[in-house]
This record gives C-alpha cells, structure tokens and sequence, in this order.
C-alpha cells in the first residue's frame, strides 16, 4: 500500500504545475504550432478600436450649377405701328390681319391726283429750262449771249429739277409701303376712309423671333455670356419648351435694384408665338467644381463653419466655406478631395488629433 504524500511535497507539486500554466501563457503564440493551431491568440486592441466610434462619408465633388428662372413679356423681333406720311382718302388697301409681306410691297394707298398732276407740271417746266439752257449755251459759244443771261437760265433749270423731286416725293407720300419683312395686324381703318398723319392705321411686326428681356441679379451676371442657351415655357403651349439664346446683356448694373437686363432671342420659324405673350425663361447658370459633403458634416463654432476629416484613424479639423446648399448636401470650400471621409455622426466628441473608430459609412452627399 503506497504511501500518502507529505504535505510540504503537494504544496511543492501545487505551486510547480501554476508556474507552468502561467508560462504557458506566457508563451501561447509561440506553443500554439506545437499544439497544433488549436487555440487562437487574440491581438491587441489597435487605435481605431480604441478610438471615439463615428459614422462617416466620403467626399463627393460637384458643379455650382444653377437653375434660375425669371418671367418676362415677349416681342417681336423688329415691330413698328404703321402710320401714313400724309393725309388722305385711301384708295387701294392690302392691309389685313395676320396678313403676310415683303420689304417695300404696298400696304395701302392714297389719293392722289393732286400729287400727279403737281409732278407732270414740274417735269414740263424742267423740260422747258433745259431746252432754254440748250439754246443759250450755242448762243454764248457765238459771242452773242451774255454770261450774266446763262447763269440765270442755268439757276431756272436747277430749281425746275428740285421742283420735279419735290413732286416725285409727294407722291411717294401717297403711298405706305411694308419696312420690312413682316406680319401686319388687325387694322383700324378701312378702304375709303380718309386718314391723317397721326392715325395708328395697324401694328406691323417682325416674327421670325420672339424677344424677351429681364433684370439678372448682380451675383449671377458672372455666369451670363452671349450665347448662353436657355428654355423658355409659355401658358399658350403647356408643357412645351422653346429653345433661345442669351443675345445682349447690358452695359451697366442699376445700382437701385442690383440688377443688369439682358436679353433673350428665341427662334419662332414656324410661327407659334405671339409678341405680347407671357414667358418663363430657365437659365442653367453654369459653375465651378467643388466638395459636396453631407450638411450633418458641416459645424458651426465661434462664428466659422469647419468639417471633421479622418485621417489615419484621427481627427482633423478642416476649415470650409459654404458654396451652396442641395438637399442634404453642402458644396463646400475648403481642403478636401474626392473620396476623403468625413464624419458625420459623433462629432461632440471630438478633438484635434483624437483617435476614431469608424463604425459605418454612408453614402456620398450628391
């Protein structure tokens, strides 16, 4: 029968089989190949799991587009209100509505046997002064007429010809003819009616395109040049949009409204619109590239606008201007680029330099 042992040799035994376990420990890493790889060793908690958890986003980048619309009043590209340059019954009249002409076709005419008759006198006296200058000038080339005689006849026939012009262009007067290319409107008098100078006889307009102006305010002018294309809308066709262009802008700011007119052609070949209707112009004001970040990004302290960018698991404070805001975004101005990460959720907590611990990201802001 064996022996029990001392209790001196159990207490040796009990402190020798601890300081091999506490070894084994120890060493785990380097036993865990003999052991076969049964047992995984753990790291250590690095920064990032030991910093302030946040949600982050990475940084987008964006054009400063903007879309800005302003109503104006259309009109015709070349209009004018038709009046005749003398008084008068009238005669021959083409004037209609919605009536078609080209440069210099009659319009209306008036009486005019007076002015006929006035012009026929005046070309039988200029006849008569040149067949007397004719015959004083042979007379003087035979010594036998004076000079002081030829230059009177010579004044005669200048004035007979300034008469006969005279005449000429009162019988123009007579009739109104179309200044240019054109469309007239309803007209307010009719064949037979006796008009004077100073009767609207009927509106006379240039279609071809439309014209529209508008005040721009001062902030946009910068984005603005000739030839900018813009959308126009009118109620008279629902849903459809007319193509123009910016076509002027003018030289000066009005410094009561801050605000420069500029003016807008749209091409109107197949006639739909009309001088007088109402527009929508939308103008896509173009912009520069900038950083867009979620608008929970941006914070406001001591009176200026920062961001909170991770780098290498830390924060850094970024200083930012705001460009513009966009439906949950921000545009911003400030030491970003695409693709960086900003934090958007857990900020409070934050400090220059202070360790992170990314626990999500969202989506871009744009």
């Amino acid at each position: 029968m064996a022996k029990p042992l001392s209790t001196w040799l159990q207490i040796c035994l009990s402190i020798g089989v601890v300081l091999i376990a506490l070894a084994a420990l120890e060493n785990r890493e380097r036993l865990s190949p003999l052991l076969g790889g049964a047992e995984e060793v753990a790291p250590r908690p690095s920064r990032a799991q030991t910093g302030v958890p946040v949600i982050v986003a990475p940084v987008g980048m964006a054009r400063d587009d903007v879309v800005l619309e302003v109503v104006g009043t259309g009109r015709a590209a070349r209009s004018v209100m038709l009046r005749s340059e003398d008084a008068g019954k009238i005669t021959r009249m083409a004037l209609g509505a919605n009536a078609r002409f080209r440069a210099g076709e009659v319009l209306l005419e008036l009486e005019d046997t007076t002015q006929r008759l006035q012009l026929e006198l005046a070309e039988t006296r200029l006849a008569e002064a040149e067949r007397v200058k004719t015959r004083f000038s042979r007379l003087q080339g035979s010594g036998t007429a004076s000079t002081a005689r030829l230059e009177e006849v010579l004044t005669e026939e200048e004035l007979a010809r300034l008469e006969v012009e005279q005449a000429k262009r009162a019988l123009a007067e007579r009739v109104l003819r179309a200044p240019f290319d054109g469309v007239s409107g309803l007209p307010s008098v009719e064949q037979g009616s006796w008009i004077d100078s100073d009767v609207e006889i009927a509106s006379f307009d240039d279609r071809s395109a439309l014209l529209v102006e508008f005040d721009l305010p001062e902030a946009a002018l910068a984005r603005v040049s000739a030839g900018l294309l813009v959308e126009a809308l009118t109620p008279a066709f629902p849903g459809r949009v007319f193509e123009g262009a910016v076509t002027a802008i003018d030289s000066r700011i009005d410094p009561a409204s801050r605000t420069a007119k500029l003016r807008v052609s749209i091409p109107n070949e197949a006639d739909l619109l009309r001088p007088g209707a109402s527009f929508t112009i939308r103008l896509a004001l173009p912009g520069g590239d900038y950083p867009v970040v979620p608008e929970l990004a941006v914070q406001f302290t001591r009176g200026a606008l920062h961001v909170w960018k991770v780098v290498e698991d830390a924060a850094v404070r970024i200083p930012v201007r705001m460009v513009r805001r966009r439906a949950g975004a921000v545009l911003v101005e400030g030491d970003l680029a695409e693709g960086e990460r900003v934090v958007v959720e857990g900020t409070q907590r934050l400090a220059p330099g202070k360790a992170v611990a990314v626990s999500a990201t969202r989506e871009a802001g744009l």
